[in-house]
């Protein structure tokens, strides 16, 4: 059976976030068909204690081509490839692009400064360069990196006329979710969060710097107004010490203003991965508000579609392709950015109650992880060198692997 790895580029751990989730999920898909290897960059016991079902490695990232011995394809994202390509140059790689990371950080810029920026550059570059075949998360996307492949080369007389549509070179594979409906305690999941067991519960979540939870404040009494007992639930970073928390901390002190007690507003710590089917349980509405910009063109917000897996429905603004999608189904809404429009839609959506619930359900089925994981399992089975390969860019600046190394 061919091996085939796949390297995470955050820490497999219980309280793991976006990429890192990614990562294992990709990995089980993987073993349907492959002796699937999930590299760790954090402890092997922390992240067996998560992914019991594959097989698990933890190396530095100067052991690398060790782990990947036998390996006849691979699947590498983020910052961690930098690594890759310098150390396992000779083995058909498929590279990740789920996550617009250079985008995403641009909005970090003023806290972390241009080195950071740059590297995201170089780890870019060098992606482009060297990997075979690249995946990514939408219609949006697939355009957007089809432009930076261009770019850099990889399109042209040698490759096109073969395959003008590239399904060779650049596959949409979107997050997904388990194959089966999830069940969760409603009860166990407002006591985990810290919220009352009464009253209906809006989740928004973990607040990144492109995110804006602004506007939602800014509703919220006319959510009051409408919907009595309502409470709003955001969740603190799992990795505060990586990541800017400007929008957080100005959430934060708006939330403490509109609610001193904090008793409406409820600010949880990250909840366990496994433990997200009782959190659906416990959420009446899930509502993801992106800021203006690019990043929110490029945006697959995987949170919408895992709270509609848990029957949870949704309320957009800025939420790219996913949240057109939810609306299409029945299981979400999209508004523009109005705080009056906002708290209607949201009172609306909590009265649909039972219904919007089962069509968030429906929408979810049909997004297993195995399904649509299809186009990376079909490029693995035939994997190769593409013969367009460049030479490696400059060499980036030192990776933050090892940084990530360092939050087990």
């Amino acid at each position: 059976m061919k091996r085939v790895v796949v390297l995470a580029p955050e820490p497999i751990r219980p309280r793991m976030a976006g990429m890192g989730i990614r990562a294992l999920e990709l990995a089980r898909a993987l073993r349907a068909e492959f002796d699937a290897l999930l590299i760790v960059p954090n402890g092997e016991a922390e992240a067996r204690s998560v992914a019991a079902d594959v097989p698990v490695v933890s190396v530095g990232s100067a052991g690398l081509a060790r782990a990947a011995s036998g390996a006849e394809a691979a699947v590498v994202s983020g910052h961690a490839a930098d690594a890759w390509f310098r150390q396992v140059p000779e083995i058909p790689v498929a590279a990740d692009l789920y996550d617009p990371f250079p985008i995403e950080n641009l909005h970090y810029a003023a806290a972390l400064g241009p080195a950071v920026a740059r590297h995201d550059r170089e780890t870019f570059a060098r992606t482009l360069a060297r990997a075979d075949f690249f995946l990514c998360a939408s219609p949006e996307q697939r355009l957007f990196y089809a432009g930076a492949l261009y770019g850099a080369g990889r399109i042209g007389p040698r490759n096109f006329p073969q395959d003008p549509a590239l399904e060779g070179l650049l596959a949409v594979v979107p997050f997904g979710v388990p194959p089966e409906p999830a069940s969760g305690d409603r009860a166990r999941g407002r006591a985990a969060a810290g919220v009352p067991p009464d009253g209906p519960l809006l989740l928004f979540g973990g607040i990144y710097d492109w995110y804006a939870p602004d506007l939602l404040l800014d509703a919220w009494p006319e959510v009051r107004r409408r919907v009595s007992g309502a409470r709003l639930l955001f969740f603190e970073n799992p990795n505060p010490d990586t990541t800017p928390q400007n929008a957080f901390s100005r959430a934060r002190e708006r939330a403490r203003a509109l609610d001193p007690a904090g008793g409406e507003i409820v600010f949880s710590p990250w909840l366990p991965y496994g433990e997200r089917a009782d959190l659906y349980a416990a959420a009446d509405l899930a509502v993801s508000i992106g800021a203006e910009g690019i990043e929110s063109d490029l945006a697959f917000r995987t949170r919408l579609l895992d709270a509609a897996w848990g029957g949870v429905p949704s309320i957009s603004v800025g939420g790219g392709t996913l949240a057109g999608e939810l609306e299409e189904g029945g299981a979400g809404r999209c508004v523009g950015r109005d705080a009056a429009a906002l708290a209607r839609e949201i009172a609306a959506l909590l009265a649909a109650g039972t219904d919007s619930r089962a069509a968030a359900r429906r929408f979810a089925a049909q997004r297993s992880w195995n399904r649509v994981a299809e186009p990376l399992l079909r490029w693995c089975h035939r994997a190769r060198v593409d013969a367009g390969r460049l030479a490696p860019p400059a060499e980036a600046s030192r990776s933050l692997w090892r940084r990530l190394r360092s939050a087990r």
